[in-house]
């Protein structure tokens, strides 16, 4: 019974930041941890990545910490463990043992307490989105992947991983995805971490911050903080990327058509 509510915590946190890691090939030995560096904060643990790489992280951590905190209506959180592999190998290893099924993700947290990272050139952007992951679970200890569109959007907002909409080619289609689609397995589909900015960046602009923190509270219950059905929120979201976005891109297409 102990282990099935470690394994549905497991699920519930695996998450992606940034860049996708390639597929491992074994390694001949496995990949050691050690405390390499401590902080305010954070006690960080890595193997054989980069002094560089290890100390950019911590700092970035510790940089960003006070200003999550205020944004996400915190005070405190728990000091947190960062374990960062630089063995694709052992790291992948590692994250298939605990959740019993291999995620092809580059960070992940296994409670409010302990990130999880793959050393990339991304980790200093990564190691940050897990840690908003985690501050978020003191403001709702059942946010985890619940729902996932914005159990995601929290992260890539607060983390400032903005994609442009103009460059997804499906939304300057018109192609949007609904928040269904975008709830996915995460093996099952990555748009979640192409649009996830601009979802925060449209609640905070339309609703306010206030709102944004409700909705962590309340798992995304839309009707109750926004007064707004799913469909209706997909509809303004949509009318939001295409006026703050699109505009100009679609009149460039018009007028490719009328020539």
């Amino acid at each position: 019974m102990m282990r099935a509510g470690v394994l549905t915590l497991a699920v519930l946190s695996i998450c992606c930041g940034g860049d996708r890691a390639t597929s491992p090939t074994p390694a001949a030995a496995v990949e050691a941890l050690e405390l390499r560096v401590t902080t305010t904060h954070f006690r960080v643990f890595a193997g054989t990545a980069a002094d560089a790489a290890v100390r950019a992280a911590a700092d970035r951590l510790e940089a960003e910490y006070p200003r999550i905190l205020q944004e996400l209506g915190l005070t405190t959180v728990p000091d947190l463990t960062v374990r960062i592999w630089h063995d694709e190998a052992t790291y992948f290893n590692e994250l298939t043992r605990y959740f019993g099924v291999r995620y092809q993700a580059a960070g992940y947290i296994t409670g409010p307490t302990e990130l999880r990272l793959l050393d990339t050139p991304q980790l200093s952007v990564n190691v940050v989105h897990e840690f908003v992951h985690a501050a978020s679970m003191s403001v709702n200890a059942r946010f985890p992947n619940n729902p996932r569109w914005f159990w995601e959007s929290v992260a890539l907002y607060e983390n400032g991983e903005r994609v442009d909409p103009r460059s997804l080619d499906y939304i300057v289609r018109g192609n949007f995805p609904t928040l269904q689609q975008l709830n996915v397995d995460p093996n099952g589909g990555t748009q979640i971490y192409q649009l996830g900015y601009v979802f925060g960046e449209f609640i905070v602009s339309r609703w306010g911050r206030p709102a944004f923190l409700r909705l962590i509270e309340t798992n995304a219950d839309l009707p109750a903080v926004l007064g707004v059905t799913a469909a209706e929120f997909e509809a303004e979201w949509q009318s939001y990327v295409r006026r703050r976005y699109l505009s100009s891109v679609q009149s460039v297409s018009s007028v490719d058509y009328l020539s």
